[in-house]
């Protein structure tokens, strides 16, 4: 797994993840308390997991996999262009 990397677009904070290969970007920010993930978390796998209070999201769909949190993340979706990442909004 590639080191996850923060980003700023348009005032979201954008946590971006890679695996396998393939790259996915979620809102840096847990639905249910609102921790970041960045901050207060890990990433194992395709699992976002909020420290605060044990939520996992899927990275690739924004899916809730474990509660407390009842509604998804958001996802972006990324692509490689001349070697940059960019995020679509």
């Amino acid at each position: 797994m590639a080191t996850p990397r923060t980003t700023d677009v348009e005032g979201t904070h954008i946590l971006v993840v890679g695996w396998s290969g393939d790259w996915y970007a979620i809102e840096d920010r847990c639905s249910h308390a609102g921790c970041r993930f960045s901050e207060d978390g890990e990433i194992a796998g395709f699992h976002a997991i909020c420290d605060c209070h044990g939520s996992e999201f899927d990275v690739r769909t924004g899916d809730v996999l474990s509660a407390p949190a009842r509604e998804p993340i958001a996802t972006f979706r990324v692509r490689i262009k001349a070697g940059m990442i960019e995020i679509e909004r």
